[in-house]
């Protein structure tokens, strides 16, 4: 069984029913109601595939129902309303583009006003106006307002299959982070060694080049030595192919715990001429600390390798915001051939900038070579948003969307309204006709003499009453004072060309006080 052309059938026969239960009551020929079940059914059959057209021809047939119909004594038929509203809502939740729904809806608001002006011509085309104004109004509720729900509804329904397809790439993405930290600990690996044990293998070739250099010793020691230097370079040259090996992604390190202070002087217990100034005033964030023990560490190996026996200065100094860290040397006093990864400065430039801050490194004008450094004192760098504050943006967008969906139509309205209010005191301002003009006016004067004393309009809302003038006469009404302010009108009636009756008609459920009939 095909549930959707059932429930297609269900919604045709409900709305059908409307239709036909209306027309009986107001006695419509049988081609009419045919008429209205045959458009019914091809809107609810094709409102899937067409949702606008289907909206544009149901909303077309009822603007010309409505345009024949108004202020005649049939009344106005209502039963293609629910049909509007609930095709309004099927073109939100379908039409993906908002200006198509606007520019059908204008076009057919606007057909909708001169339809009516053409047919209500003449001293009825003012209330045709204020008609319009109040059926503009009630397109708010009837159209606009069940199209923004079938939007937000579609919008609920996006963000729900935006959401599985958001969990599949988490999960994805969580997977491929797992083998992402797999590398960033083999890249942890490869730093401590080159950090760590680098450093040490060049404290030892330094010290058995200052053995090897020892005039006091035997030649066979510091032949020993010279070896023993040779082999840790050896070993560095090594530890260098390793470190290689395991660093083909880089990612950031943490050093051991062991201060700047200390590892100073271990440098300078090795042989090394280092000179530490270190001013810092609080305890810096472990990021940063970390990086700065790093940055003395490399940059103390770099000057052992490259410039032995040259003093080296170490400034670590805390300001406002940032700590700078400064690492300089004299200068090699005899050219140098060391051997070199060229990772060192890579891999302290990935740990800086892990931490906020920028390295520079080169050599300086005087000789020698400078290593600066700036971090953050907070250390680390705003990382992407959380799956709760996505969340949370999301929600605030739907929120958003709703608050849209009910306030643009609530404040559509207002104005809306607000001219229908204006236009209806200018018009009932414009068809006051005074107690004492009235009077001046007697039956059987002619339409000009008349015209003379009469307002510019006559009223747009005369009160409905049984009165039927003969087919040859036309009647106006005026209002005696402004609008509100008045339980009776004037009623003038013409025909060739003049006055044939005057008559004060009551407009309230009061009856009139002032002036009996004439």
């Amino acid at each position: 069984m095909n549930w959707r052309r059932l429930g297609d059938v269900g919604l045709w026969a409900g709305l059908g029913l409307l239709v036909l239960a209306e027309s009986g009551a107001r006695n419509d020929p049988y081609w009419f109601r045919a008429g209205c079940l045959a458009v019914l059914a091809f809107v609810i059959t094709c409102r899937r595939k067409w949702p606008l057209t289907v909206l544009s021809v149901v909303v077309w047939t009822d603007i010309l129902i409505l345009a024949f119909t108004l202020n005649t004594s049939s009344g106005v038929p209502v039963a293609l309303v629910p049909a509007v509203s609930v095709l309004s809502y099927n073109a939100g939740r379908r039409e993906t583009q908002p200006r198509h729904f606007v520019m059908v809806s204008m076009a057919s608001l606007l057909g909708l006003l001169v339809l009516a002006l053409t047919i209500r011509r003449g001293s009825q085309a003012t209330e045709a106006v204020l008609t319009w104004l109040l059926l503009l109004l009630m397109a708010l509720l009837i159209v606009v307002l069940p199209w923004l729900i079938g939007r937000y509804r579609a919008q609920q329904a996006q963000l729900a299959t935006a959401g599985w397809e958001r969990a599949e790439r988490i999960e994805r993405e969580q997977q491929m982070e797992i083998d992402q930290e797999r590398l960033r600990e083999r890249t942890r690996i490869a730093e401590d060694m080159h950090d760590s044990v680098g450093h040490e293998l060049s404290l030892i070739a330094l010290r058995a080049a200052a053995l090897e250099l020892d005039p006091s010793l035997p030649e066979k020691h510091r032949l020993a030595a010279g070896e023993l230097r040779e082999s840790a370079a050896t070993a560095t040259e090594r530890l260098g192919e390793a470190v290689g090996v395991l660093r083909d992604q880089e990612a950031p390190t943490a050093p051991h715990d062991e201060s700047v202070r200390a590892l100073v002087d271990r440098a300078a217990a090795s042989g090394l001429s280092v000179q530490l100034t270190e001013h810092v005033d609080d305890v810096l964030a472990p990021m940063v600390d970390r990086a700065v023990h790093r940055v003395v560490q490399e940059s103390l190996t770099n000057a052992s390798k490259h410039a032995p026996g040259a003093p080296v200065t170490v400034n670590v100094t805390t300001r406002e915001n940032d700590v700078l860290v400064e690492v300089l040397d004299t200068g090699a006093r005899q050219t140098v051939t060391a051997p070199s990864g060229g990772r060192g400065l890579d891999g302290l430039r990935e740990r800086v900038r892990l931490a906020g801050g920028s390295l520079a490194a080169g050599p300086r004008p005087d000789g020698g070579f400078q290593v600066t450094v700036t971090m953050p004192r907070a250390g680390g760098r705003p990382g992407p948003p959380t799956a709760a504050v996505e969340r949370a943006t999301v929600r605030r967008s739907a929120q958003r969307g709703l608050i849209t969906a009910i306030a643009a139509p609530v404040l559509l309205g207002a104005v809306v309204g607000a001219v229908a209010l204006g236009y209806y005191l200018v018009a009932g301002y414009s068809a006051i006709l005074r107690p004492a003009q009235y009077e001046s006016i007697s039956v059987g004067q002619s339409e000009d003499e008349v015209a003379k004393v009469l307002p510019r309009m006559q009223m747009i809302d005369a009160p409905t009453e049984k009165y039927e003038p003969p087919a040859d006469w036309t009647c106006r009404y005026y209002r005696p004072a402004a609008p509100f302010s008045s339980n009776y009108v004037y009623r003038l009636c013409f025909a060739d060309g003049a006055l044939v009756a005057k008559a004060v008609v009551q407009s309230g459920s009061v009856p009139p006080t002032p002036e009996g009939n004439r």
